[in-house]
């Protein structure tokens, strides 16, 4: 029997869209994710949980693996349509929206960190290297689209200093995704928790002041909330998802 069959023979016992099925299979797994880790986590477990025969599962799915980018680009979608909308609302000058838009997302974000710790440090495995570059390209043309009318507003109104919107706008981002990557790398080798904690704290702060000092925009414009200890409980989990030997497959 194909998948196809498998996965019309659970649609015929429960009726649900493709859609609403695939995000009730990533609802699952989000939380087998959170409770007994990725790692543990099997389909057979997801597919019992949700009722439906494992070909269900491949038809959304084309491995353990492809779910893992789903629950990641699922929650980057929500984060960005949630910042879509949010630019709508946006009141004064370029930099005043700039760090309104900023605060909204590291508040989005902080709210739904438990979800995001049980996946995101999955990315920092070494055999996920090339996802992990990938996704934060196509993240970083996504942030460009939020980010370069601000500048340009800015520009406009004078808060920021700036000749070329868009160069800008493009420096800003190599310094924060660019930048940001090198400073993780920097403080997953640091040799404990408390220099783990450090360099992150401390080169966040430089690099907010960098992109600050590249806009000629007032200090603190771009400073948003950064909780020392929020960046402390994302130890533990990138440090085991950087130790973690490579799962065989899981089913």
């Amino acid at each position: 029997m194909t998948v196809s069959q498998l996965y019309a023979d659970d649609v015929a016992r429960v009726s649900k869209t493709p859609e609403a099925r695939r995000d009730e299979l990533l609802d699952i797994a989000l939380n087998l994710c959170t409770t007994v880790g990725y790692e543990a986590m099997s389909i057979d477990q997801v597919t019992r949980a949700a009722s439906v025969a494992k070909g269900t599962f491949y038809y959304h799915f084309g491995s353990k693996q492809d779910m893992l980018i789903a629950l990641v680009q699922r929650f980057v979608d929500d984060l960005f349509t949630d910042l879509e909308r949010t630019q709508d609302a946006l009141t004064g000058t370029g930099a005043e929206r700039f760090h309104q838009l900023l605060t909204h997302a590291t508040q989005w974000k902080t709210e739904r960190v438990d979800d995001a710790m049980a996946f995101v440090p999955l990315l920092y495995k070494p055999e996920n290297l090339e996802l992990r570059h990938r996704l934060f390209d196509e993240w970083g043309a996504r942030t460009r689209h939020l980010f370069l009318p601000l500048v340009t507003l800015g520009a406009q109104d004078g808060s920021f200093t700036v000749d070329d919107a868009e160069a800008m706008t493009d420096l800003a981002l190599t310094l924060w995704v660019d930048g940001g990557a090198r400073l993780y790398d920097r403080a997953l080798a640091a040799p404990t928790e408390d220099a783990f904690v450090d360099i992150l704290v401390r080169g966040v702060a430089a690099l907010t002041t960098g992109v600050e000092r590249v806009m000629g925009a007032a200090p603190g414009t771009f400073e948003v909330p950064f909780d020392p200890a929020i960046v402390r409980a994302m130890h533990a989990p990138l440090e085991a998802a950087l130790t973690a030997p490579s799962p065989r497959s899981t089913r």
